[in-house]
Formats: C-alpha cells, sequence, structure tokens
C-alpha cells in the first residue's frame, strides 16, 4: 500500500496523470516517511515536484542486484573503455568491439558491428533529436536485431544517458548516467520509464511498455504478427529493416567471433539457407568438426527443409506473404527473406538462396505455376504489392529455365512487335561468373545479393529485369558495372545490349526508363501472361 500522505502529495502536485502514476507506484510498499517529513517543511510545488523527481532517480532499483547477469560486465566494459569506445565510433571502418568477458544477450566477448548498424543508430538519434520517439526494428528471423540492441546501449551509454534495457523475460536493467546498474520490474522503473531523456531498448517483446522514453524494439515478423503486439503497433512506431547478411559479413565475423567454424561450411550454408547468421554460424558453432561437414550442414539446414517440405502449393506461399498468422510467417521468415532499400525503411522479397528456389520448384507442379499467374493478377492489395512483383519474378524465371516458350515483345517506343524464345539455363553466383558463358543462347540466373539491377540474363546480349511497376527506373551503377562485365562487352565496347523489362500484360507503358547510356542498350518490353 502507499501511505496516504505521500498520495495526497502527489496527487495535489500539478503534474500529468503518467507521472503521477509513476511516482504512486515507485512508493507502493515503500517507507515513505522520510520523505513526507521532508516535504512537509516545502511550500512550493516546483520544489517538491524537484526533489520527488531527485529522490526516485536516485533509489529506483536500488534494492536489486545484477551479479546474475552478463550485464554488470557491459558496465564495466564501457567504464574501462568509454574513452576509447568514443572514439571510435564514428570511425566507419571499425567492425569490431571486443571485451575480455561474454557479453549479456550476446553471450560473446566480441561484437561485430554491421555498417547497416551505424547507419541505422544514427536515423534512430536524428529522429528522436525532432521529437520522434517509437521505433521498431525488423526484419528477417534471425539476422542479429539483439546484437543491433547491445550495439546502441554502447553507444548511449558512452553518451551518458540512461537506459533502459528489457530482455524477452519480464526483467528490466537500468543503466544511469554515471553507469551505475540496476534490475528489477516495470514498476521499479515507471519514472524513468516515462522521462523522454531515457532511452528503452526492448528485446523481442511482443507488448512493450507504452511510455515516454525514446522506445526502440526489436522483433522478428513473427511477434508483430501477434495480437498483443497490436497495441504499440496503434502508436505507429517507425519501422526500419534490417537485411541478411552478405557473404563478406559472415566469413568476418567468422574469423572474429566464431572462429572454430570452418569457413567452407560458412560458405556452403549461406548458399543453402542464406545470409542468416543464426542457421550460418550459431547452429554449427558447437560441431566444427570438419569431418562431419555432411552431417552438420544437414542439422543446420532441417528449419530451412522443413519450411520448403510445407509449401507444395501457391495458396501456401501466397499466405506466407498475405496472412498474419504466425505459421505461414513462419515459413516465409525461413524460406524468403526481406530485403531493405538504402534507407531501411521499406523492403522487397527474395528467395532466401537459389538452392531454395530450386527446391521450391521441384515440388510445385505445372499447373501450379499457371495458377501462379492466375493469382498474381488479382492481387491489388496494397500489402500484397511486394509480394504480387516476388511471385512474378519467380514465374518469369520459372518460364525461362523450363520448357520452350515464346513471348511478345515490344520495342518502347513505337508498334513494332518481335518474339523472344527461351534458350537452355545457367547460374552466376558473381560478376566474375559471367566470363564462363561466352556461347549463345543460354539463360543465367544470378544470385540476387550480388546482381540488384538485373534479373536474368540471356548471352551474349540480353538483360532482363522483371517488374510489375509502370515505375521502374533503371539503376545506373549496378547496369554499369553488369555490363562492363559481360564477355561480349569486354571484346566489344561498342556492342548493343538489349536491355528487356519483363511484365504482366496489364502493363502497356513504363515511365523512369533514363539512361545514360547511347550505344550499349536498346529497351524492349516484354509482355508475359496474354491469353
Amino acid at each position: 500500500m502507499t501511505s496516504s500522505i505521500i498520495t495526497d502529495i502527489i496527487l495535489d502536485l500539478p503534474l500529468d496523470d503518467i507521472e503521477k502514476a509513476s511516482l504512486l507506484s515507485f512508493f507502493t510498499d515503500r517507507d515513505a516517511s522520510k520523505v513526507e517529513a521532508v516535504l512537509s517543511k516545502i511550500t512550493k510545488d516546483e520544489i517538491k515536484t524537484e526533489y520527488l523527481r531527485k529522490y526516485v532517480k536516485s533509489n529506483a532499483g536500488k534494492h536489486k542486484s545484477t551479479e546474475s547477469n552478463g550485464f554488470n560486465k557491459k558496465q564495466k566494459f564501457v567504464r574501462n573503455q568509454k574513452q576509447k569506445l568514443c572514439a571510435i565510433q564514428d570511425q566507419q571502418d571499425n567492425t569490431i568491439i571486443q571485451h575480455d568477458e561474454d557479453l549479456a544477450v550476446l553471450e560473446k566477448s566480441v561484437l561485430y558491428v554491421r555498417k547497416s548498424y551505424k547507419y541505422l543508430y544514427n536515423t534512430l538519434k536524428e529522429n528522436s533529436a525532432v521529437g520522434l520517439r517509437r521505433f521498431l526494428i525488423t526484419g528477417t528471423s534471425g539476422i542479429g536485431k539483439s546484437c543491433f540492441l547491445i550495439y546502441i546501449l554502447i553507444q548511449l551509454l558512452c553518451e551518458g544517458v540512461t537506459v533502459i534495457f528489457q530482455p524477452i523475460n519480464d526483467e528490466y536493467f537500468c543503466i544511469e548516467e554515471n553507469l551505475t546498474i540496476s534490475s528489477g520490474k516495470y514498476v521499479d522503473f515507471m519514472y524513468q520509464l516515462n522521462l523522454p531523456t531515457t532511452w528503452y531498448l526492448a528485446d523481442g517483446i511482443i507488448s512493450p511498455r507504452l511510455v515516454l522514453a525514446k522506445t526502440v524494439v526489436a522483433l522478428s515478423p513473427n511477434g508483430i504478427a501477434t495480437k498483443e503486439f497490436q497495441e504499440f503497433e496503434k502508436r505507429h512506431p517507425i519501422e526500419y529493416y534490417m537485411g541478411p547478411w552478405a557473404l563478406e559479413e559472415l566469413l568476418t565475423c567468422r574469423e572474429h567471433v566464431f572462429p572454430l567454424v570452418p569457413k567452407e561450411i560458412v560458405t556452403n550454408l549461406f548458399h543453402k539457407a542464406g545470409g542468416v547468421p543464426r542457421y550460418v554460424l550459431q547452429n554449427v558453432e558447437k560441431r566444427p568438426d570438419a569431418k562431419e561437414m555432411e552431417i552438420v550442414e544437414k542439422e543446420a539446414c532441417k528449419r530451412i527443409e522443413l519450411a520448403i517440405s510445407e509449401t507444395d502449393d501457391f495458396d501456401k506461399i501466397i499466405k506466407c506473404f498475405t496472412e498474419n498468422e504466425g505459421t505461414y510467417v513462419e515459413i516465409s521468415n525461413r524460406i524468403v527473406h526481406r530485403i531493405p532499400d538504402e534507407t531501411h525503411c521499406d523492403y522487397h522479397y527474395e528467395w532466401a538462396s537459389a538452392y531454395v528456389f530450386d527446391r521450391i520448384q521441384e515440388r510445385l507442379e505445372e499447373k501450379a505455376w499457371v495458377d501462379c499467374l492466375h493469382k498474381i493478377r488479382i492481387m491489388r492489395n496494397p500489402y500484397e504489392a511486394s509480394a504480387r512483383g516476388f511471385l512474378f519474378e519467380c514465374y518469369v524465371i520459372h518460364l525461362f529455365r523450363t520448357g520452350n516458350q515464346k513471348f511478345e515483345v515490344r520495342k518502347l517506343r513505337g508498334e513494332e512487335k518481335d518474339q523472344f524464345r527461351k534458350p537452355n539455363a545457367g547460374f552466376v553466383r558473381n560478376l566474375s561468373d559471367l566470363l564462363k558463358y561466352s556461347g549463345e543462347n543460354i539463360v543465367i540466373v544470378p544470385d540476387k545479393q550480388n546482381f540488384g539491377a538485373v534479373d536474368l540474363f540471356v548471352t551474349p546480349n540480353c538483360i532482363f529485369q522483371v517488374t510489375v511497376s509502370e515505375h521502374h527506373p533503371i539503376k545506373q551503377v549496378e547496369l554499369t558495372k553488369v555490363i562492363t562485365s559481360m564477355p561480349v562487352y569486354i571484346s566489344d565496347q561498342n556492342a548493343k545490349i538489349q536491355l528487356y523489362f519483363v511484365v504482366p500484360d496489364d502493363i502497356l507503358y513504363m515511365t523512369n526508363l533514363n539512361t545514360k547510356f547511347t550505344q550499349l542498350e536498346i529497351k524492349i518490353l516484354m509482355k508475359i501472361g496474354k491469353s
């Protein structure tokens, strides 16, 4: 119970309801006699308020211990290396933060810092400075959102601000400006959580507290789909998407954080499971024996294979994008990755790997692919836009890789029409692999992580981009890299390169197709789906 005297004092102060509730909660089941004695001698409300705020701030959570967790190590780490950290935090080439003991949450003494961590942290700081205070960090499960929160925590502690960290359980850790640390329940830190200068970091919490502190929630799509999360989502947090890892990132992380994992296993798993460190690094760390490589890889990919086994028709695949039901979201997370744009504010879908797409194709009968095109045509909901483009791209690649297909071709300017016949197929992972295909009429399916401007090649001089949008700008920089790596261009820099935009039959024209290339390309439109 709260003393009636302190209750009356708090209720009489000119404070908003949230702060009154925080103060009342703080004094619940606490001895307030000394505070009451002091306040009885103060007449001005503003001085009473200032005294209460300072008292709560200095006493919150003092009775709690943190010896049983790794947060005291993080506090010691920051205290001992604060000057060093502050000196290097702005260096964009710094990718490793090292400590001599394991840190909380990570259970590692080394934190690998992705470039996206630095970009997102700076973005959060800029937006919070202009009054925005609720943020959601999401993306494919297992890509390191918790690690990003630890990175935020370290940076904020270097800046001398109060941070409340809430891990998955219902315990809160408060680290003050002077690096004192305490733990407790929500009621112990209600006051700090309702200060606009505090940062509240919620790791995997599906029902984060609605408070005045600057709030950053790291949560996978599985958690976002739950009913409990909807109360937070109604407050319209600013969403940012974290992307899968590139192979180079995984190999660097392996070198510094998971040195016992063989490099070959990392590479092999990346090309099966995609850029998810949970599958590629964490799941194989305890079994690094190269002699058991095949067994280790099979164990690490169990969840991927299970998800593939659940996708034997397009209805199930489409539900992965259009329904919030947990089963489909979980399947989608394993076989389809969310790839953010350069601002991390939007994303598009891609298969986790070429291996996953090949396995999906094996499971789907030809009738299912025909049915897929019909379903794509009727997907008009704005929330389905990204899924529509992704599925149409899958359909086009399937047509190019199977059967002897003919397509209608139209030049972007004028009414001249032609036909295009699908040739044989191959696969490349990087630009240098293009040199392997100097012959003619070979379809080349590129690794999407390394070919952002191309969905397909047909040798010697055809490039294909698949889209369901009338407004599809040409990616000049990436396209330049691709063209200058093509064997036909290397042998003749005046060679014509034909760029095809592959679109469904309901798109009659396209815009934003300006390019700096003159002799290098002819822009041609291909229509698919016309009956």
